[in-house]
């Protein structure tokens, strides 16, 4: 009997001094707030309105598509826009980890210097880094570009398990090899991967920020750029 009388002693001094800290002004502390929410992927511009609001990322890409003379490819609706940040197409020191061909766009594909003389190296290098899209043909920097529009959406909601082929806009007919293949990698991570075939140039890319709905399809953007797989592995699909 003392125990229990005991007991309730405790008790009833506890619920005393803590109703005398919130009469004293000492309010419990109450839980936080939480508002849960999912971060949205849409964004309210085409894709060409998209790399005009980042010149931080695409000035090297935007300077590309003004001079193949494509701007309005990247405003159509329906596809799948793999834009290419300075880092892959004009960043000199910039050699990605686990490519098989290093480098960015104008570090690989260097242009003959009009001034070398191999007997004055004050002429400079045989290959010179451009530093401007117009010492490349017209042509071959627009089906450079149009490799990297894909003719449908593809993104995590749709993509597969193992590399699919997709129709770039660079494709002209089943003699061509202008696809583009996007694929999930089965773990829970659940990795976007594009282009990762065997031989790829780096069959491990994953898109830096990927599956940016635009109001006319959707983006990945990319720190390496692409080149078409060999017709021998279309041929192996």
């Amino acid at each position: 009997m003392k125990k229990s009388v005991y007991k309730l002693t405790i008790l009833f001094v506890s619920l005393a001094i803590f109703a005398g800290c919130e009469l004293a002004g000492l309010k419990y502390q109450k839980d936080e707030r939480f508002d849960s929410s999912i971060r949205s992927t849409k964004i309210n511009m085409n894709a060409l309105e998209f790399m005009k609001s980042r010149p931080d990322l695409f000035s090297s890409m935007l300077e590309a598509v003004n001079y193949a003379g494509i701007t309005e490819e990247y405003t159509k609706p329906c596809r799948t826009f793999l834009l290419l940040t300075n880092k892959a197409l004009a960043d000199e020191t910039y050699f990605p980890t686990g490519s098989s061909v290093m480098g960015s766009y104008f570090a690989i594909n260097k242009v003959a210097n009009p001034n070398y003389n191999p007997a004055d190296p004050s002429k400079g290098p045989q290959l010179l880094t451009p530093d401007s899209w117009n010492v490349y043909p017209q042509e071959k920097v627009k089906r450079f570009l149009e490799y990297h529009i894909v003719k449908e959406e593809v993104s995590y909601r749709n993509a597969k398990v193992f590399p699919v082929f997709y129709e770039s806009l660079a494709y002209t007919g089943e003699s061509d090899s202008a696809k583009v293949s996007f694929h999930l990698i089965n773990d829970r991570n659940a990795n976007f991967r594009v282009n990762g075939f065997t031989g790829s140039r780096k069959s491990d890319l994953s898109p830096r920020t990927s599956g940016i709905d635009c109001v006319n399809g959707v983006i990945h953007v990319l720190d390496d750029y692409l080149i078409p797989p060999a017709k021998a592995i279309l041929g192996n699909q």
